[in-house]
């Protein structure tokens, strides 16, 4: 028998490519999981932020329906006879003028308090508009004109809602009637 003799010096011979090609590999898979840490992180900012404005839109929202049942009070309607602490009387003196919503600190001497559970509570505003008599006509944002057989009082509120952080407000302003 023949004895064959293999040179195997051309594999023993190692010149570090495999070790290259794996160091590439781990860098691109650092590149690709930083990417998807950022674009994590990214998500969550936005989730917090979604979430507080929900918290400051649900307190103005609360806001708004307390004035709605503040009005609806029978002790309420001699109070808007004089403006103060958050409830303006109708007319277009400066004393009876609301503040502007967005450049006013909301405090007791023009709003009025709502706890709402959350960080920052609820505050609102009431103007009284105008008084509609019987017979009148009345037709408000979308819902048609309405014959009036009695008389109606017009208000306008304005509600402010914090969210879960002191940056975070909402402010809401609807109209609402009251017919006697």
């Amino acid at each position: 028998m023949t004895a064959r003799t293999h040179s195997f010096s051309s594999s023993q011979k190692q010149e570090g490519w495999v070790l290259i090609m794996g160091m590439v590999v781990l860098v691109m898979l650092t590149i690709i999981a930083m990417g998807v840490m950022r674009t994590t992180i990214q998500e969550e900012k936005m989730a917090g932020i979604s979430r507080d404005m929900n918290i400051s839109f649900e307190s103005a929202e609360i806001g708004l329906r307390e004035a709605e049942a503040f009005i609806e009070k029978p002790s309420s309607e001699g109070l808007f006879n004089e403006t103060k602490h958050g409830i303006y009387a109708q007319g277009a003196a400066d004393e009876h003028l609301e503040p502007t919503p967005f450049r006013t600190k909301w405090d007791d001497n023009n709003s009025i308090t709502v706890s709402t559970g959350a960080q920052n509570t609820s505050r609102y505003m009431i103007k009284k508009l105008t008084e509609i008599g019987d017979g009148g006509s009345l037709n408000m944002g979308g819902y048609g004109e309405t014959d009036l057989t009695q008389k109606t009082i017009i208000y306008r509120i304005t509600a402010r809602g914090g969210g879960g952080n002191d940056n975070t407000q909402t402010i809401l302003r609807s109209h609402y009637a009251k017919s006697d």
